[in-house]
């Protein structure tokens, strides 16, 4: 199969082209206040400086902005009608938030692959949006809890689904890789089994059964009711944002904290494993 491999940047565009009638981000809200709007945000940019979304808190979005060199200038955030703040965000207790939101973002440029906070709310870029809603979604872990992961969304019917599974395993089984497994979907074939897979005590024991034709590893008798409803839960997010052909994978780059993500089923894994390692 053709390997489709984008950057979230391209998702994006497709997103506005009209010949993109089923794009991996579909019926997205759009991000709240983007600076590029603000006339005092682009006063710094077009200076040369950066400025990069740090989440949303207590209802105001919080950037940061960098020189040319990624040094530290200073800390803004606008609020739901586009005023513009600059200093520290204060919680209701008294305690500073914004050192919080410093570190979070160091993090993530340094290796962290956690989702901005405040993203899943509907805030921040459409892509950095569908990666937080991803990290709260119902998603089974097969992996080290510790090593670098990607999230797989799938239908647990698909066969390609499985097929990418059963490359990207064997990376799993040597500790280098964790796959979050985030099953959704509408036809009978694929809800059992995704239901059965969100509700048994081993995931991942069930889940290599069911890959192997291991009969009743993900059976009827394994489903219940909590199970199902994580099942819908991931299918109605699914259905309003990834409408495309599964699998549909997605990651936080280790070397520089930018999102990618690969629709249908790749040709080389390996490639896909070193693109999220790799060191700049």
């Amino acid at each position: 199969m053709r390997n489709i491999f984008y950057t979230l940047a391209c998702l994006i565009v497709l997103l506005a082209s009209p010949l993109a009638s089923r794009t991996a981000l579909a019926d997205a809200p759009a991000a709240a206040n983007p600076p590029k709007e603000n006339p005092a945000f682009k006063q710094l940019t077009d200076a040369g400086g950066r400025i990069e979304f740090l989440g949303n808190d207590l209802g105001v979005d919080g950037w940061i902005v960098l020189d040319k060199v990624g040094k530290y200038q200073a800390v803004l955030y606008t609020t739901p009608s586009g005023a513009i703040v600059q200093g520290t965000l204060f919680g209701q207790d008294g305690k500073a938030l914004t050192p919080g939101q410093i570190a979070a973002f160091k993090a993530r440029s340094n290796g962290s692959q956690s989702a901005v906070p405040g993203a899943e709310k509907g805030f921040g870029s459409k892509a950095e949006q569908l990666y937080a809603l991803l990290e709260h979604a119902h998603w089974v872990r097969l992996g080290a809890a510790n090593a670098p992961y990607l999230y797989l969304v799938l239908n647990p019917a698909c066969p390609h689904c499985q097929d990418l599974w059963k490359k990207l395993q064997p990376a799993v089984k040597a500790g280098t890789l964790q796959v979050r497994i985030v099953p959704f979907g509408s036809d009978p074939v694929n809800v059992g089994p995704g239901n059965a897979l969100l509700s048994v005590d081993n995931p991942a024991e069930a889940w290599q059964g069911y890959v192997e034709g291991t009969p009743g590893a993900l059976g009827k008798d394994k489903e219940k009711p909590a199970g199902a409803e994580k099942f819908k839960d991931n299918t109605l997010l699914c259905k309003r944002w990834i409408q495309t052909k599964m699998p549909f994978v997605m990651y936080r780059k280790l070397a520089d904290g930018t999102l990618n993500a690969i629709v249908g089923e790749p040709e080389n894994v390996m490639l896909v494993q070193a693109d999220l390692m790799k060191s700049n």
